[in-house]
């Protein structure tokens, strides 16, 4: 179509299809565009891109940010794509990463159209409650861990469509929030880039043709502006191309400052977590109050005990180092009270356990391989350090709650509430 005098094409490609690939390869022979616009964000761009990417991610910052589950999202998703590009013979993202190598080495510019992954998946965490991100996470694991044989058809079917998208569409109406966010948000997003581009392309050639080149890709550009109309040639995921269609045809106007906004924080969620916090701690208090000093000592040892017990033993059967293991054992009975600066027992035990055993590149990467069968996944728990953080994480915050259970059931039997 035509965007502010630009002749745009915007082409459909499943993320796992050699046959994309080549589709991308042939409109760029013979289209040659003067920007080509792919739907990438910039750190998807550089995950692409730069062979280094895992060995510059700072974890450390990640678990204080409290950005942990956010990253988990994410290797999920792309080791589940990893493995249907197995399936099908190509990279996920692959159409992508050629069309932006295919416009350095033809002098076009080139636009990342799509939002930030981080923001994307952000706004769709907070659009679901509790326990329906329990239903979702404990499904993206099993789609990691499941391991069958796929029929060809199948495969080809799979080459095309957009297969993280189509597997957006069909979750359950319940979720119907993380479609509009992850689908309907960035078809509206990606539209309005797209116009942008063609925008920024009639500045540019109009730039170009008032003064010289001074590059080799001024000059491609102004070689462009020579042969008339400028061109504008954009890869999406297939998912996408409805909505993009919509929206550009229409001429809908998009608000992409808002789009880009990340989740706003619930206060509620703030007053309930801290209305729970003083809740238990009254209740504590007022159960000490009715204890003779004999009690209080014996209700505070059941509480050092507990909680020390069943944070350390998690760390313990996750395999944590030792001194992560002593760490969180001798903390966990006071870091009830880290809530004042909203910090929670697993940051500081996966934070020590990164001094002693940091990621190395190939757990990352392997995370597709090591989660094929359950056998492989269970193993790798220990081996693969990603894997065993989270290990750790789980282990500790599971243990931890049965030490509180622990607890309150030795307190209500000391001080006579219930039988002993």
């Amino acid at each position: 179509m035509d965007l502010d005098g630009v002749d745009t094409l915007v082409l459909g490609t499943a993320h796992v299809s050699a046959q994309s690939v080549e589709d991308v390869r042939e409109i760029v022979r013979l289209q040659k565009p003067d920007t080509v616009a792919v739907e990438l964000c910039a750190s998807r761009y550089d995950a692409l891109t730069d062979q280094d990417r895992w060995r510059n991610l700072d974890l450390g910052r990640v678990i204080r940010e409290k950005k942990i589950w956010l990253l988990a999202s994410s290797l999920i998703l792309s080791s589940f794509q990893k493995k249907i590009g197995e399936l099908t013979g190509s990279k996920p993202g692959e159409e992508m990463l050629v069309a932006a190598q295919l416009a350095d080495e033809n002098g076009a510019k080139i636009a990342l159209v799509d939002r930030e992954v981080r923001i994307t998946l952000a706004r769709a965490w907070s659009r679901i409650g509790f326990f329906s991100r329990l239903w979702l996470i404990s499904n993206l694991m099993a789609s990691l861990l499941v391991s069958e044989d796929v029929e060809p058809d199948e495969i080809e079917n799979l080459k095309q469509q957009d297969v993280f998208e189509d597997m957006i569409s069909h979750l359950p109406p319940r979720y119907v929030s993380l479609k509009e966010v992850i689908l309907d948000e960035r078809d509206r997003y990606l539209a309005e880039k797209i116009r942008v581009a063609a925008r920024e392309e009639i500045s540019n050639a109009n730039s170009d043709a008032a003064s010289k080149a001074k590059s080799k890709k001024k000059a491609a550009a102004k070689t462009g502006a020579k042969r008339g109309k400028r061109k504008l040639f954009a890869v999406v995921g297939a998912g996408h191309l409805p909505g993009i269609r919509r929206v550009l045809e229409s001429g809908e106007a998009v608000d992409i400052a808002e789009l880009d906004e990340p989740p706003a924080k619930r206060r509620w969620k703030d007053i309930g977590s801290w209305v729970v916090f003083f809740g238990v701690f009254a209740a504590i208090s007022a159960l000490v109050s009715f204890l003779t000093a004999e009690q209080f000592m014996d209700v505070l040892y059941a509480w050092i005990i507990a909680r020390s017990v069943g944070a350390g033993l998690g760390a313990l059967i996750a395999w944590a180092h030792p001194l992560t293991i002593i760490a969180t054992a001798l903390i966990a009975p006071v870091s009830y009270f880290f809530g004042f600066i909203g910090v929670r027992l697993w940051m500081v035990s996966t934070l020590i356990e990164l001094r002693f055993k940091k990621p190395r590149v190939v757990d990352f990467e392997s995370i597709a391989e090591d989660t094929e069968t359950f056998a492989k996944f269970r193993v790798s728990l220990y081996r693969n350090r990603v894997l065993h953080l989270f290990w750790i994480i789980f282990a500790v915050s599971t243990g931890l709650t049965i030490g509180n259970v622990v607890f309150l059931n030795l307190a209500l039997k000391i001080s006579g509430w219930i039988g002993g």
